[in-house]
């Protein structure tokens, strides 16, 4: 074979170098196992077996969608870090610790026994796999990343490959790594069906309550409205709303979940408490429900002292996906019969001044927390001054959320805001607390 030139060397040189740069995956800082096939080639002919451990955060995958992506890789990263600072203590010196795939929350470890200890069995390699789940598990449990709200466990399955001339050598890892991912993955299915049994005994014994949070104006606390929340019962792994409603529609039960928690919310409120304005979270999906427009629905309003036009649907931005019309045509027959429209959770990205442009909403909600890490106090401000020129666009009414104390209160009346909850104003709790245009700080 010709050898290369210096600039065909330099040409593969380059190339390889944007491959391995390519398979990097920039959470972890680790390579895709593929990456490490001549390094795990060498290790099995060095030692002649080598354990292949697939190591996966199972249903913690829940975190993205209860707490937002950044969140997961934070807690991908820690998982890292917690797993190559176990190299020498649980797995050998030797072992190669690589990922999936670029952006993937799985793990594949290549370890033999360590120095001096007899050669791999499977017994061993058990004993190893389940110390790391242990490991692993404590460390993330401690880590400023936990997530308690998420408690499926870290799934870890292992095979072993041999030194076999006979067979080929990337067809033994692709086949170990499948073996390992398959027994890791095993228990899923019943701990499917523990959470999908779980959700249905939430909605068969109704097994929801629900709490209000005043929303006032800013500069007289004056209560103008109420935010509804619904909570499962404590101790429960359904307790926090966000994994509630995450579980439900993942389980299928989004809509029969949405028409509870609107039973259970009107069933705590009365006509002595019945609030000016009563917000109510629902999914984009639950918005094409034809319930809201019900006589069973008119009734139950009803009864509490409510009629739809004091009804305010409110639904996170992000989880509008698609083509807005569709959005349109289902608040049409809504607003028809009186309800109104509140974002959540609002941006001020292209996609957020374009949805609120394109569904008119009546009330837009953000976070104030959210910026408290957002930089100097210019920014903040110029952030949410274009919150409030775009409300005042759309013709809706902008609420500040998490307002936490007076310095915040007034930088947001500082700012144009008029509107605004939070721990500041009142905590949670029954309707009863909170008068309707009742002045004061409510505690």
């Amino acid at each position: 074979m010709k050898p290369a030139s210096g600039d065909e060397f330099h040409r593969l040189r380059t190339a390889f170098l944007r491959l391995r740069a390519a398979l990097r995956d920039p959470t972890t800082g680790l390579y895709a196992y593929s990456l490490h096939f001549d390094e795990v080639r060498a290790l099995l002919t060095r030692r002649r077996r080598v354990g292949v451990v697939w190591i996966g955060l199972g249903d913690r995958r829940l975190v993205e969608s209860v707490y937002g992506w950044e969140a997961y890789d934070r807690l991908i990263a820690e998982a890292s870090a917690s797993l190559s600072g176990l190299r020498g203590e649980i797995f050998a010196d030797e072992g190669i610790l690589t990922v999936t795939g670029v952006h993937a929350d799985a793990f594949v470890l290549f370890t033999p026994s360590a120095e001096g200890d007899a050669e791999l069995v499977p017994e061993t390699l058990a004993l190893l796999t389940d110390a790391l789940r242990a490991e692993l598990e404590g460390k993330l449990a401690r880590a400023d990343v936990a997530l308690p709200a998420v408690p499926a466990p870290i799934r870890i399955g292992s095979a072993l490959i041999e030194d076999n001339p006979f067979h080929r050598f990337e067809r033994q890892v692709y086949q170990a790594i499948d073996e390992a991912r398959t027994l890791a993955e095993r228990p899923r299915d019943s701990e499917r069906l523990a959470w999908m049994a779980e959700i249905q005994r939430v909605l068969r014994e109704r097994d929801l309550h629900a709490v209000f949070q005043p929303v006032v104006e800013l500069d007289s606390a004056t209560a103008v409205g109420l935010e509804a929340f619904v909570r499962g019962r404590p101790g429960t792994v359904l307790a926090l709303p966000r994994v509630l409603f995450s579980v439900g529609r993942r389980s299928g039960l989004a809509g029969e979940l949405d028409r509870l928690c609107l039973e259970r919310i009107v069933e705590a409120l009365d006509r002595e408490h019945s609030p000016a304005l009563l917000f109510v979270n629902v999914t984009p999906e639950g918005l094409a429900d034809p319930r809201w427009r019900s006589r069973e629905t008119v009734e139950r309003l009803a009864a509490a002292g409510l009629g739809p036009e004091q009804i305010v649907l409110e639904v996170v931005e992000g989880q509008i996906l698609g083509d807005p019309q569709r959005y349109r045509e289902v608040l049409e027959p809504l607003r028809a019969a009186g309800y109104r429209l509140s974002l959540d959770d609002m941006g001020s990205s292209a996609r957020s001044v374009s949805l609120v442009e394109d569904l008119r909403p009546e009330f837009i909600k953000f976070d104030f927390s959210l910026l408290r890490g957002a930089g100097s106090e210019p920014l903040q401000r110029e952030l949410i001054r274009s919150l409030v020129a775009l409300a005042e666009r759309a013709g809706a009414r902008l609420v500040a959320e998490r307002i936490e104390s007076r310095r915040e209160r007034d930088f947001l009346l500082d700012c144009g805001a008029r509107w605004g909850q939070g721990y500041f104003f009142a905590r949670e709790g029954a309707p009863a607390a909170y008068r309707p245009g009742a002045a004061g700080r409510v505690v």
